[in-house]
């Protein structure tokens, strides 16, 4: 019966594709490539049968036009790839949103149309269209060209038009660090917030690493993390005298170290948002870039270069650049001054 199946399929050229619906699979069979969809089911794959042949064959004998593959072919394909399903849910959902914006300008256009060079131009003014939010608009080429790359494994394109397109939004990659104006001007944040800022400086944990740290993994020399959120690798923090004042001054033994305004833990979102509402309209500095300042503050502490890099995550290269930019800087300064002054 196998056998019988495989050479009806080659000679239906029948066409079947899955799409992701309500935690399961929709299936969708097509007279042909392209063609008009003949039978649809849910849950697992449709066998497939005699009387989708004839409804295959009267769909080819009734001059019903060929139509051509669409990109829509292509993102329900990386829906159901494994370069989708595998990635973390908040991963998943950024790009569903994005996924689904394609589909609604690009989904109906003809595959070919995407080996024209000249479509490349099309691309940048869909892009364009988020001119004013310079991050989404480059998110929109980058996801227009993950997909098309994603075509392109397949073998259903032999061109990615949307690959390296310019980006729009250009960031300072240099790192910085809150000194001590920053801090100044920060000086009438709630307890709670100053709280999350502090052992921000005084760990160097990104943001979810942060608010996710639990009681459980503070010891009386580190803080050990198993898995970071960025690196999904092992992190060890010691506790400096600082740190464990710092420490010693929460009000709760259990749970979540950090906690928001109602005492439960923070969230990322929630941490971030009461942050941008509480620093001043001019304020030049984020919660990210207190990983830097943790960096400059190991280093007037005395740790080498390669002693910072294996805490933080850094290259040892990237923790003597933000060394000599104000860590060695500002002694240079001072020692300046002292002999002048003498």
């Amino acid at each position: 019966m196998t056998s019988i199946r495989r050479r009806v399929k080659i000679v239906t050229g029948l066409h079947v594709v899955g799409k992701p619906h309500k935690g399961g699979t929709r299936w969708y069979v097509y007279a042909w490539r392209g063609g008009p969809c003949i039978h649809k089911c849910e849950g697992s794959r449709p066998t497939i049968d005699l009387a989708m042949c004839a409804k295959a064959n009267e769909a080819k004998g009734s001059g019903t036009p060929q139509t051509h593959e669409t990109l829509d072919e292509i993102i329900a394909a990386y829906r159901a790839a494994p370069e989708f399903t595998e990635r973390k849910p908040a991963t998943q959902r950024d790009y569903r949103l994005w996924l689904t914006r394609i589909s609604e300008r690009w989904g109906a256009v003809p595959l070919e149309a995407f080996e024209d060079r000249r479509m490349r131009k099309d691309i940048v003014e869909w892009r364009n269209e988020w001119v004013s939010q310079p991050r989404t608009a480059d998110k929109a080429s980058v996801m227009m060209s993950m997909l098309l790359a994603y075509g392109l494994e397949l073998g259903l394109l032999s061109i990615n038009v949307a690959a390296g397109i310019k980006q729009l939004h250009h960031v300072n990659k240099s790192e910085q660090v809150w000194e001590d104006s920053h801090w100044a001007n920060m000086a009438d944040a709630p307890p709670h917030l100053m709280a999350a800022l502090r052992l921000a400086s005084l760990t160097g944990l990104r943001l979810g690493d942060l608010v996710r740290l639990d009681w459980s993994q503070v010891t009386d020399k580190a803080i050990i993390i198993d898995k970071t959120r960025k690196r999904d690798g092992r992190a060890v923090i010691p506790i400096l005298p600082e740190l464990r004042q710092l420490l010693d001054s929460l009000p709760h033994r259990s749970g979540a170290v950090l906690r928001n305004s109602r005492g439960l833990a923070w969230t990322e979102s929630g941490l971030g948002s009461v942050f941008q509402k509480t620093k001043p309209a001019e304020f030049d500095r984020t919660i990210h870039d207190l990983r830097g300042t943790y960096v400059t503050w190991l280093a007037v502490k005395g740790l080498t270069d390669e002693q910072i890099a294996r805490i933080v995550g850094w290259t040892a290269r990237k923790v003597s650049q933000i060394r000599a930019r104000y860590v060695d800087e500002a002694r240079v300064v001072i020692s300046l001054v002292d002999r002048l002054s003498a």
